[in-house]
């Protein structure tokens, strides 16, 4: 079976109003957080920027022969961008991730509005009406999500890479990529990070989880259009949309993350699976 990647560009490349070989990238920038690409055609996209998972990052040569190209990506179609989202060079990976987000914002608005009734000024966590004493797997430590568990005194697990991010109080919680499977199985609400996306790891993730769990990917990341995911079992897509491209591209530059880009030039946006017909 195609990645759900695979199957969400092809999407893109059939319902795209223009076509790919005509929507160019205007301005890119891959930020310390994250990396943004703004198209010819004034839309604007992010993705989370994996600094941490390139293991050369701290020798300049063979950081290079990451980004052959860096320089001279600008100009550039987007069906040839668009590849990236699946190379396993995980930058390459963000930035056709941010340009498959920045697409999907124009194939939004070129759809009849009934088809992606977009929920704005809402998070996800709440969209996905999790209920009292249910168990809630987060993939990724979601601080802000962590922090409302506790307080609603559900059951939950962290499945997370990177323990060390986690407080001593919060490893109680903690599970690791061998044990994801067993806490996903007793789980009934699953919310995983958009990272997964750029880091290639959301199709097992996803294969993982069983039918009939309430699940909702959420972040920047998670901007694009669900169709694919929604036939996965997926319930929830929550992203952002960018309201002022340039200004993205100048927090980005600065080491912006996205607390910046929803202060500053992007809105909370959010399509919930039962309401495509």
């Amino acid at each position: 079976m195609p990645s759900v990647i695979a199957d969400t560009i092809e999407i893109l490349e059939e319902k795209s109003p223009t076509p790919l070989e005509e929507v160019l990238v205007d301005d890119l920038v891959i930020g310390i957080f994250f990396t943004g690409v703004k198209l010819s055609t004034g839309h604007a996209g992010c993705a989370f920027t994996p600094i941490g998972e390139v293991p050369e990052a701290v020798c300049c040569p063979t950081t290079a022969a990451r980004m052959p190209q860096a320089g001279n990506l600008e100009g550039r179609p987007v069906s040839e961008i668009l590849k990236y989202a699946i190379d396993p060079n995980v930058l390459k990976s963000a930035i056709g991730v941010a340009t498959l987000n920045a697409l999907s914002q124009l194939v939004i608005e070129s759809e009849d509005e009934r088809k992606y009734k977009v929920t704005k000024d809402k998070d996800g966590f709440d969209l996905l009406q999790i209920q009292p004493h249910e168990t809630v797997s987060l993939i990724g430590a979601f601080g802000p999500y962590i922090r409302r568990l506790k307080i609603m005194g559900n059951p939950f697990f962290i499945i997370e890479k990177n323990p060390q991010t986690l407080r001593p109080d919060e490893m109680k919680y903690y599970r690791s990529d061998s044990e994801m499977a067993t806490a996903l199985k007793n789980s009934d609400d699953v919310i995983i990070t958009g990272t997964a996306i750029v880091n290639h790891t959301i199709d097992p993730i996803l294969s993982s989880i069983t039918h009939g769990k309430r699940t909702a990917i959420i972040g920047p990341t998670a901007s694009m259009i669900p169709d694919a995911f929604f036939e996965r079992g997926v319930t929830v897509m929550a992203g952002v949309r960018i309201l002022n491209p340039d200004l993205m591209i100048k927090i980005l530059k600065q080491g912006g993350s996205a607390y910046h880009l929803l202060k500053e030039c992007s809105e909370k946006i959010a399509i919930v699976k039962n309401t495509i017909p």
